[in-house]
């Protein structure tokens, strides 16, 4: 059965690159998965019901750019074969965004309770609107984010293509059994690597 990295890239507010992927166990060919994998993000931006998707809880700064397909050779992580295709979703939320490096969490679970069972993706900031009083992610987005992905992998398993954790070190896949979205924002410093600091300062009195 090939196996499929899925990844997805876009831009962040202030011109920094965001990316996420997940791997995918499957039976497709590898022009049928990454057909599949763009009508994932599709709905995972768009939301389970409309105006609930992640480009409600981004900027219009922020803003999907495409999608990558590659099959992985499973025993050495080497492409095999490669897709990609331009997907321009802008986010669509009111007011400011957050700093480029505050990231909402997806974390993956398999059977296997150890680290290596255990896998997560990232995704790009989100508005400040969706931050609570004390700092915290909304539930609002919290609950918009796991319809939208539980829609999303409903529409891409098909009983015989699934969402699986590849590990790089053990040269194996498990498939992923549950996932969750978590209350506290996680940092990506790299989303800030290309974006200049502009400094102020004064001399000491």
């Amino acid at each position: 059965m090939p196996t499929f990295r899925h990844r997805f890239t876009g831009k962040c507010a202030a011109g920094d690159q965001f990316s996420y992927q997940w791997y995918a166990g499957s039976v497709r060919t590898i022009d049928a998965a990454h057909a599949a994998a763009i009508t994932w993000n599709q709905a995972l931006w768009d939301g389970a019901t409309a105006g609930n998707g992640l480009k409600d809880h981004v900027t219009a700064d922020v803003s999907m750019l495409d999608v990558v397909t590659a099959e992985i050779n499973i025993a050495d992580g080497r492409q095999l074969q490669r897709r990609e295709t331009a997907q321009v979703i802008p986010g669509v939320q009111a007011g400011s965004a957050l700093p480029a490096d505050c990231a909402l969490v997806v974390s993956l679970r398999t059977s296997l309770p150890q680290a290596s069972g255990r896998g997560r993706f990232y995704l790009p900031q989100p508005g400040a609107a969706n931050c609570t009083t004390v700092g915290r992610v909304s539930a609002d987005m919290q609950n918009d984010l796991v319809a939208a992905l539980t829609a999303a992998w409903t529409g891409y398993d098909t009983g015989v293509d699934k969402p699986v954790l590849y590990s790089p070190t053990f040269r194996l896949t498990r498939p992923i059994l549950t996932f969750n979205v978590g209350d506290l924002f996680d940092t990506q410093r790299r989303r800030e690597n290309k974006v200049t600091e502009l400094r102020v300062g004064a001399n000491i009195p």
